[in-house]
């Protein structure tokens, strides 16, 4: 039987302990404890707009290189009414800025998404009673109803951008990217990281056993896995797709790919 709680407690102590060597471990804490209340909130219409426009911008592109940009981005997009009467010549205004992510098709799906959400807006008061009116919070059917809802919506949420979504509004599921597939799957909780149900599964249950909102769940593994976290003093994550820093992890125990590297 797998010992989630013990497997998460023994990654969070060593990621504690990785980024302390540059920033105190206090201050690690506290950066991650405002991951702890997600769960349960409310957001304006203007928060929801500005949180599917960065999950659109982050979709394939390094999270440092699009928040280093974030200002500017939600300085060119700062509020559906506005955004969804952008013209052509707006368009190639924000991509004439050498200064932006110069990508027309996120551009165009972000005027396509204010689109939508002003006709969600208008059908149902605000963008919240809409989010409200599928329960999710309920059942796993519910969440995962409005999951597929919210993919078929919006141009630009695919099948982990829409959980990455959910994950940001508080939804109780984590982001099944890259990073996480691949602790999962060395942590033999997965089979392949393309097993995105399972893993989304996998957290609920890191979450049941800890007791900790899913949202934490997600920050401490994905900030394991990345390559840098600055705000937690991480120069280097500890669970790298190349050459992981096996001696730095609390977890080998229970990872399939360091007993299979294991030279003895």
């Amino acid at each position: 039987m797998t010992d989630y709680k013990s497997i998460f407690e023994k990654a969070e102590t060593s990621l504690i302990k990785a980024g302390s060597v540059h920033i105190p471990s206090e201050k690690i804490r506290e950066t991650l404890d405002k991951y702890k209340h997600f769960e349960g909130k409310t957001f304006s219409d203007a928060e929801y707009f500005e949180k599917l426009v960065l999950i659109i911008f982050y979709s394939g592109f390094r999270a440092a290189t699009v928040s280093a940009k974030a200002d500017l981005i939600c300085n060119y997009f700062p509020d559906y009414e506005i955004v969804s009467s952008y013209t052509e010549d707006k368009i190639k205004e924000i991509l004439a800025n050498p200064n932006m992510i110069r990508n027309k098709r996120k551009v165009t799906a972000c005027i396509d998404n204010a689109k939508v959400f002003k006709s969600i807006v208008n059908n149902y008061g605000s963008f919240q009673a809409y989010i409200d009116g599928f329960a999710a919070r309920d059942s796993f059917e519910n969440l995962i109803l409005l999951k597929e809802e919210l993919e078929y919506l919006f141009n630009g949420l695919g099948r982990i951008t829409t959980y990455h979504f959910l994950t940001d509004i508080g939804m109780e599921v984590l982001k099944p990217d890259r990073v996480i597939g691949r602790i999962f799957q060395r942590l033999v909780l997965i089979e392949n990281p393309e097993q995105l149900l399972k893993t989304i599964i996998q957290g609920r249950k890191f979450a049941q056993s800890t007791g900790y909102p899913i949202r934490y769940i997600d920050i401490v593994f994905v900030s394991y896995g990345q390559m840098e976290s600055q705000e937690l003093g991480l120069t280097s994550g500890i669970c790298l797709e190349h050459n992981p820093l096996c001696t730095s992890c609390g977890v080998t125990d229970y990872c399939n790919y360091y007993k299979q590297s294991v030279v003895y």
